[in-house]
């Protein structure tokens, strides 16, 4: 089964491919240097101009690619891609996978990170046979892994990583058995 574009709704949220009316709002993330001050320098949102992002995370695909990067609409007006929710290192036969999130700064502190993460487990253990979820966050961005720990989350360890910033990264890794 293909799983992208993936399509996953909840009470508050959207999550699905990318359109390309989306352009405006993902140039939007990209620019905001709140949201990658915590993040990897490498994210395929950022490579490349903003068109030549928006396609290649259009054509990703979760079983061909072992990852996907989708849109995170808000219900109350889904014309507007206010992050973006990750699905990456799927490993099918390891039944493990790791999730990401970055929301613009200007959603930050309405619990839509929180709704988000709870939207990627519920389709996780739907659609997929994962029994381990990663996730990794650096140990300042204190508002992520509050985020995880509210959805299950267990803190597992903290290990150097490359983020590509030119030295390893200090991570810590939470988990979620499904």
């Amino acid at each position: 089964m293909s799983r992208n574009p993936i399509f996953i709704e909840n009470e508050r949220l959207l999550i699905h491919r990318l359109e390309k009316q989306d352009l405006n709002s993902l140039n939007a993330l990209r620019s905001d240097p709140l949201v990658y001050r915590c993040e990897p320098a490498f994210l395929a949102e950022r490579q490349g101009s903003p068109g030549t992002a928006l396609e290649s995370l259009r054509r990703m695909n979760l079983d061909a690619d072992r990852q996907c990067i989708s849109g995170v609409y808000e219900k109350a007006d889904p014309s507007v891609m206010v992050g973006l929710a990750e699905l990456y290192d799927y490993k099918p036969s390891g039944k493990v996978i790791s999730i990401g999130y970055r929301l613009r700064s200007e959603y930050w502190g309405r619990g839509l990170a929180t709704c988000c993460v709870q939207a990627l487990l519920e389709f996780i253990q739907k659609e997929t046979e994962v029994e381990l979820v990663t996730a990794h966050v650096l140990p300042e961005n204190k508002a992520s892994a509050r985020c995880l720990i509210k959805n299950g989350f267990e803190y597992l360890l903290t290990k150097a990583e490359d983020w590509g910033r030119g030295t390893f990264s200090i991570a810590d890794v939470y988990t979620f058995d499904c």
